[in-house]
């Protein structure tokens, strides 16, 4: 292939490559786990406003959703049961991941917990040089996990190895700090306060669909099933709700097995469960001891679908211009008002979408993160010595030359060798670009 036609065919940027690591816990159906969902909105929106980063995603199975033009997959198996994710790290397959053929900037982790052993790996097997942020989905905190043995001091280790460390709400980042301080001195405590920054997970403005005037009677609980989102009671509610009136019904799209044939368990894509959440009467945001983002409820509101909430904190930050109970009585009272009148419904959800608009455009959370992204990068160490003459010069010499030959072929190096600092210094010379693919190529461009 000529240099011309290479150019012509291939989209070249003053990259950054991010190596994204997971954090799975709903392996049953990945597309409804909440790091997938979070990551795909997060590139989703990056790739709106700039077009030089590259991901590369490390995943249990290859998903259609997260294909973009500038990620690539590399599978990697988990165990299933969350405590057992996060204690389990597989040195052997994420070295073959992380190899001499690409090259890695920053790394977003997901999984605090392994952190410390994904920096550990590249770090000493390898001639990358990252800095190290993240986003932190779940903190084993005591009063809320359910097995013998939680994993929070582990978690708290990998957020300090972190220039920065996202999480849902500020209530849970006051949970985070409250528990660390009956293990870590002061000196940590700090340090994990100026890493922990709090990030909301709204919703795209394109999203917001206005309410129908007209729904169904159907109560809708789109939140997983589980004692920390508190559904035994819901259902405690819902059936003292039913034995004084049976004029609705009850819709629970993660609920696997029915216990009432008036309660729904359809499940559908993300086409089909927006249409239906837009012809719910109204929504119910239980008590959740996690204090963590609700995107089940965003996805209800930004559809047309006011939500009831438990009084806390972590929903005041979400919607405070929602009807909050504080005990199950309140909940009920609040359900039959929204069932009897639909003019009220119809206010909340209007008052509600007026608020997501002002507040919970997701866009301008993720400029942020972009911004961030550009403070990390500017922090990588850059290397200006005879070596970087060299490469500048065989770069230019030959027009377009693959990571692998620059690495290997044009400077002899293994893995011993850091070739970060260098890379840094070929991106900022003004007449070298790099190729939106998985294996680098770096090319001389006369402009």
């Amino acid at each position: 292939m000529t240099l011309t036609k290479f150019l012509r065919d291939t989209q070249y940027e003053k990259t950054t490559r991010i190596l994204v690591y997971p954090n799975i816990t709903y392996s049953k159906d990945l597309t409804k786990d909440s790091y997938i969902q979070v990551i795909t909105n997060m590139i989703t929106e990056l790739n709106r406003i700039r077009t030089d980063l590259y991901f590369y995603l490390i995943l249990p199975e290859f998903l259609e959703m997260l294909d973009f033009p500038n990620t690539h997959q590399y599978i990697m198996e988990y165990p299933t049961y969350p405590p057992t994710m996060r204690s389990h790290f597989d040195v052997k397959r994420f070295q073959e991941i992380v190899g001499h053929d690409i090259d890695i900037d920053l790394v977003f982790s997901h999984l605090p917990e392994h952190t410390h052993a994904v920096k550990n790996v590249i770090g000493n097997v390898t001639h990358h040089t990252p800095l190290y942020f993240g986003y932190c989905h779940w903190f084993d905190l005591d009063n809320v996990v359910s097995w013998s043995v939680p994993s929070f001091d582990q978690n708290i280790l990998g957020v300090l190895e972190m220039e920065k460390c996202y999480l849902n709400t500020q209530h849970q980042k006051d949970l985070v700090i409250d528990q660390a301080l009956k293990t870590f001195n002061t000196d940590k405590v700090f340090k994990l306060n100026s890493v922990l920054q709090v990030q909301h997970l709204g919703v795209d403005e394109d999203d917001i669909v206005p309410p129908l005037k007209s729904t169904n009677k159907t109560i809708v609980f789109n939140h997983r099933p589980d004692a920390y989102k508190d559904f035994s009671n819901f259902m405690k509610v819902i059936e003292k709700l039913r034995e004084e009136r049976q004029d609705f019904d009850v819709w629970i799209p993660l609920l696997d097995t029915s216990p009432h044939s008036w309660i729904d368990i359809s499940k559908y894509n993300k086409e089909r469960y927006y249409r239906k959440l837009q012809t719910c009467r109204v929504g119910f945001s239980p008590r959740q001891v996690y204090g963590g983002w609700s995107v089940s409820t965003t996805d209800g509101i930004m559809n047309g679908c006011p939500f009831i909430m438990y009084d806390a904190p972590y929903y005041h930050e979400l919607n405070p211009v929602a009807d909050f109970f504080s005990d199950y009585p309140q909940a009920i009272e609040l359900l039959n008002k929204y069932l009897d009148d639909e003019v009220y419904r119809n206010e909340k959800i209007k008052q509600s979408q007026t608020h997501m608009r002002t507040n919970l455009i997701y866009a301008d959370e993720i400029i942020n993160m972009s911004n961030y992204i550009d403070y990390l990068v500017s922090k990588l160490k850059t290397t200006n010595t005879p070596v970087t003459d060299k490469l500048i010069s065989t770069i230019k010499e030959k027009g377009q030359i693959t990571k692998r030959e620059l690495f290997r072929d044009t400077l002899g190096w293994g893995r011993g060798m850091k070739f970060g600092p260098y890379r840094r210094a070929l991106i900022k010379h003004p007449n070298i670009y790099d190729t939106m693919d998985e294996s680098p190529t770096y090319c001389w461009i006369e402009k």
